[in-house]
């Protein structure tokens, strides 16, 4: 059972549901593996704890 696994910040929730049809879908496509095989995973993490050159993505997100 192939596991797909994308940690991130907070994402709606249909928007995690597409997430999850696209990921799977271009799965299927590269790998040839049936759908039901696929495992999708999000970890959704506060933008607090996601650090790009030295700044929290939240600190990021302000300045823009």
């Amino acid at each position: 059972m192939p596991i797909i696994n994308v940690a991130m910040g907070p994402m709606e929730e249909n928007k995690k549901k597409e997430l999850i049809q696209n990921l799977t879908d271009t799965a299927v496509k590269t790998t040839g593996i049936t759908k039901e095989h696929f495992t999708v995973l999000i970890q959704e993490m506060a933008l607090t704890n996601i650090g790009v050159g030295g700044n929290t993505l939240k600190e990021i997100m302000a300045n823009k």
